[in-house]
């Protein structure tokens, strides 16, 4: 009888004591159930705005609007960027056509210098030219006029020098004449005179004929002598004249000839001189090709900023419960198997209260291997107390 006492004060305590602990851990789990669940919905409505609410919300929106508004900035930016590109391509595009244009023009002004240099110079060298000409003419002339001086001087001085040797001649055959004269005159005396004294007449006629012909070959002799003198004096003058009448000659074409040469090297000078000047001339300019033009530069495409969609609300935790009496009944059995375990060790196994000699109901103790059979139906019990 006390075995049942303890046995069912034991299940009793137990089935108690499990009751009251399965419905403090089911307010347990009640309570962090609601908790979790509290801070799920501040999360989800931190993120997504109210959960009672179809729009999107909270950091979602102002993420998307950030997003946004960061696009169209960036949109903003790029645009200026590319029209700041486009008006500094269009700014160098004008001052490369500024350039070109400059320096055609000053290509134009150096071929127009280049040219008129040129012409300056062709002229210049023409009045060279003309001025070396004028020159030449003039020496040309006091050559061929010093050279006629000279030849009419020889003139004068062979017609002079002739003059003189038939002056000679004619002097000596007046002489010759003279004394020739002289002498028939003198030999008429002496002839007049020896008749007029008588005696040997005829002799002395003989002697003084004899004497005056022989006065007279003297005569002609030394006039003969003086006439071939004088002839070959005047045919020594005559080659001589003739010798400087060739030497005039041959002065003169040596004149003509070197004003020849000169007139040819002048024009020689004055063509190598017009080439240079010409040879100065620059290239006839032209303009450089045009630039190219600046093209409009391309606007990049911008995708737009996703909108994400408000996702399902949070699934409410629910807490995990235990059944109450289902812990009160597999505590009383615990409690009622404790019972019998310590029954059984104070009354030797008697079940009865002082049973015969019956075999009694093995009651497992805690600890050993043997297990209830609510636990091994799989009941937790209660393993707090």
């Amino acid at each position: 009888m006390a075995v049942g006492w303890i046995t069912g004060g034991l299940a009793l305590g137990q089935g108690l004591m499990g009751l009251f602990g399965a419905n403090s851990r089911n307010n347990q789990q009640r309570e962090a159930a609601r908790k979790a669940n509290q801070y799920q919905q501040e999360q989800y409505e931190f993120q997504y705005g109210s959960v009672y609410s179809p729009e999107l919300g909270g950091e979602a929106l102002r993420k998307y609007e950030f997003d946004v508004e960061g696009l169209e900035i960036t949109k903003r930016n790029n645009e200026r960027n590319l029209q700041f590109e486009e008006a500094t391509q269009l700014q160098r595009y004008d001052y490369g056509m500024g350039i070109r244009d400059y320096e055609f023009s000053q290509a134009n002004r150096l071929y127009e210098k280049s040219v008129s240099q040129a012409l300056q110079q062709a002229s210049f060298d023409e009045l060279a030219e003309n001025a070396a000409l004028v020159d030449q003419d003039r020496l040309i002339h006091e050559q061929l006029l010093s050279l006629a001086f000279d030849e009419t001087e020889t003139l004068f001085n062979y017609g002079a020098a002739a003059a003189g040797v038939g002056l000679k001649q004619r002097q000596a055959e007046a002489a010759a004449a003279t004394e020739s004269q002289a002498t028939r005159i003198s030999a008429l005396k002496a002839t007049g005179s020896a008749r007029a004294k008588g005696g040997a007449v005829a002799a002395n006629v003989r002697g003084i004929l004899a004497e005056a012909g022989a006065r007279q070959a003297t005569i002609i002799d030394q006039l003969t002598f003086s006439t071939e003198a004088n002839d070959q004096e005047l045919y020594r003058m005559s080659q001589q004249l003739l010798f400087d009448q060739v030497g005039y000659e041959t002065s003169r074409e040596s004149a003509r000839m070197s004003d020849a040469a000169t007139r040819a090297r002048l024009r020689v000078q004055r063509l190598q001189a017009d080439i240079q000047a010409y040879n100065g001339i620059a290239l006839v300019p032209e303009i450089a090709p045009p630039l190219p033009k600046p093209l409009a530069l391309p606007r990049p495409e911008y995708l737009e900023v996703f909108k994400p969609a408000k996702p399902p609300r949070p699934q409410d935790n629910v807490p995990m419960l235990e059944n109450p009496w289902l812990a009160a009944a597999s505590g009383a059995i615990q409690g009622a198997q404790v019972g019998l375990s310590i029954g059984k060790g104070l009354y030797g196994g008697d079940s009865g209260g002082g049973g015969g000699g019956g075999k009694g109901t093995q009651i497992p103790t805690p600890g050993t291997g043997t297990q209830s059979a609510a636990v091994q139906a799989g009941w937790p019990g209660n393993l707090n107390y």
